[in-house]
């Protein structure tokens, strides 16, 4: 996913600055080093015209896809940022939020969800909102999803200790493994599914859809997505500088 990431990247920077008319270029006030790397752009796409006209396909899709984004998150901006029916943590009034979309059943959501903890430690500024998705249980009608949104909602003292429980079991949950965890944090009453839970998750899954991702883990920052885990060294640098903006 990060190497379809990078492509994209790639192919979007080449045609945005294909785009560029040569007085646009001298007009604008860009650093020396910026203005190099648009000048050796464009003379490759004049040395290799046949890539042009895939170039600018991919660029209309591209912001087409951008646009899409945007308009995604900005009619379920309440959904997202500030339902209460989310799982989230730290700052009330936080200068920025996370939205962590992730799956109990998922290795790398397990190893991202101790990062963002670390990172709320160290930016109290900062807000995590988890948008649940049981994407390895799809088939189960009880899964590890339902089973957290329902304690957060009805049980929110024993949320908690439900959630590390589910992330600390390696591989996919199952009705036995949820019944071990429920168990423990004297939930079993909250195990039966709920029509109102299950909607919940059906809208998580279509907007997992609409926003263009393909598996979990995925951060949503500041109108950006990341997906795939990042260790903190990497992570890190991303929120200081969201935070600085």
């Amino acid at each position: 996913m990060k190497t379809i990431l990078k492509q994209r990247t790639f192919t979007w920077m080449s045609l945005f600055m294909m785009s560029l008319s040569i007085n646009a270029v001298q007009a604008a006030t860009l650093p020396q080093a910026t203005e190099k790397k648009i000048n050796d752009i464009t003379q490759m796409l004049h040395d290799n015209p046949q890539v042009v006209d895939n170039l600018h396909e991919s660029l209309q899709r591209y912001i087409q896809q951008t646009s899409q984004l945007e308009t995604v998150i900005q009619q379920n901006e309440n959904y997202l940022y500030h339902n209460p029916n989310h799982p989230s943590y730290g700052a009330k009034n936080p200068d920025l939020t996370i939205v962590f979309f992730t799956d109990y059943s998922c290795p790398w959501c397990k190893k991202l969800d101790p990062v963002l903890h670390e990172l709320v430690v160290k930016y109290p500024q900062l807000k995590v909102v988890d948008i649940l998705i049981p994407l390895k249980e799809m088939n189960s009608s009880a899964n590890s999803a339902t089973f957290a949104l329902n304690i957060w909602q009805n049980k929110p003292d024993a949320f908690s200790q439900t959630s590390q429980l589910l992330i600390k079991k390696p591989g996919s949950h199952d009705a036995r493994s949820l019944l071990q965890v429920a168990k423990k944090t004297d939930t079993v009453a909250l195990l039966d599914e709920q029509d109102d839970i299950q909607k919940q998750v059906n809208k998580n899954y279509q907007l997992f859809a609409q926003l263009g991702l393909q598996g979990t883990p995925a951060l949503l920052i500041d109108g950006e997505i990341i997906p795939g885990y990042l260790p903190i060294e990497k992570l890190e640098p991303i929120i200081k500088a969201k935070l600085e903006k």
